[in-house]
């Protein structure tokens, strides 16, 4: 089977979850009692479910719905139990193959099945609760048994829509696959359905040249296929914001969540550049260590791609010194965040702009967000940190985005 995924084949499953959501229901990322997270699309609302065991969410049409299904561990053998058994149930045809997601045994599905007389098609993701563990060493006499922890639940992924509108919803029902993150660790990792497509962590079998800040190079490994990979997603989330171009009330939103997605599906690939940049960076010293950043953004080569997507995905952008405003200040938060140093993206639509800006000590403009007064990096002019230009200081008209923790 190839691992792109097929247009046919997925399903509706009404089977159970236990979860009780916590925040807002609303196109922002949520998060559960059981420790999962998910980020709907824009405009993406709890439509049904029994609010401890089933989940289902749909766009603001009802043209497609989103199911996340929970089950306790003792339920099923595992993911391929649980596949087979929600397959059977909804009279589903399609091909499936098992993967890896977090560590954890998982199955692809594609399902086509009938409801109400009319025919459903969409894909489904199965994950089996317990992450593979290497064989432990036998325990030494006298020493205490470890302690075993909280069993976690198996989860179905369920995206679908009438067969006459799968095409159009295709970009949808990947991009909510990917939205989900089984805990908080996962939430900087490539989605579900990214480490379905390319086993993660990828094979990097060549080595790339990489600028560091102050002039240094190393070489890194690098792989051309996470990089493509890396690009699809951009792709991909691109096409799902488009959707959005003539809809003001949700523009600014889903712009927001395109960043979120591009970040998680990147964040992860660029920690091995974060651990080399940390043997150069003074460590103590945050704001020192933002202003280098900062300044090594600066020298990217200026990229804009008018006819395609019009942004350069992280690990490209590092990697090779290249892309505009947004790229830059991505690349800028993701390492930053890495480093332990609490930054932000900024965006702004009325001056067709992005910057980063970083909770840390010194002297400048300061944007508000989240409790906390940010120092502002402007990642194209070549200005020290704190400087923006007058003409674009009106904060207002600025959208402040958390990518990560």
């Amino acid at each position: 089977m190839s691992r792109t995924p097929p247009l046919p084949r997925l399903f509706l499953a009404l089977l159970l979850l236990a979860a009780s959501w916590t925040g807002a229901l609303a196109s922002e990322e949520l998060w559960s009692d059981s420790g999962f997270f998910v980020d709907m699309p824009a405009g993406f609302q709890l439509q049904d479910g029994d609010g401890k065991t089933r989940f289902a969410f749909a766009d603001p049409e009802g043209i497609m719905e989103f199911d996340i299904l929970a089950y306790e561990s003792g339920r099923y053998a595992g993911a391929e139990a649980l596949a087979a058994d929600s397959i059977r149930r909804l009279g589903s045809a399609g091909e499936s193959e098992s993967f890896s997601y977090e560590g954890r045994k998982a199955v692809f599905a594609e399902l086509a099945f009938g409801l109400d007389g009319g025919k459903r098609k969409g894909f489904a993701i199965y994950i089996e609760g317990r992450k593979a563990q290497a064989p432990a060493a036998a325990p030494q006499a006298g020493a205490p048994a470890a302690k075993a922890g909280a069993p976690e639940r198996h989860y179905a992924l369920l995206v679908h829509a009438a067969e006459a509108d799968f095409d159009s919803c295709l970009p949808f029902f990947l991009s909510c696959l990917d939205s989900f993150s089984i805990d908080r660790g996962a939430r900087r990792a490539p989605g579900p359905l990214s480490q379905y497509l390319l086993p993660w962590p990828p094979e990097r079998k060549a080595l790339k040249k990489v600028l560091l800040p102050g002039g240094a190079s190393v070489e890194l490994p690098w792989s051309s296929r996470e990089a493509s990979q890396e690009e699809e997603t951009a792709a991909r989330e691109h096409g799902v914001l488009k959707a959005y171009a003539e809809d003001p009330e949700l523009a600014l939103e889903a712009w927001a969540r395109f960043y979120r997605m591009v970040y998680r599906e990147s964040a992860a690939r660029l920690d091995r550049l974060a651990l080399e940049l940390a043997r150069s960076l003074p460590r103590d010293d945050p704001t020192e260590t933002a202003r280098r950043i900062l300044a090594w953004v600066q020298l990217f080569v200026y990229e804009r791609d008018l006819e395609g997507i019009d942004f350069v995905p992280p690990l490209a952008s590092a990697y090779e010194a290249r892309g505009d405003c947004d790229a830059r200040a991505v690349v800028a938060v993701a390492l930053l965040e890495r480093l332990g140093i609490d930054a932000i993206l900024m965006l702004s639509s009325a001056y067709s702009h992005a910057l980063f800006a970083v909770d840390v000590p010194g002297g400048g403009q300061r944007f508000a967000f989240g409790g906390k007064n940010y120092l502002v990096a402007e990642t194209t002019a070549k200005v020290g940190l704190g400087m923006i230009a007058q003409d674009q200081a009106d904060w207002s008209k600025w959208l402040g985005v958390q990518l990560g923790d």
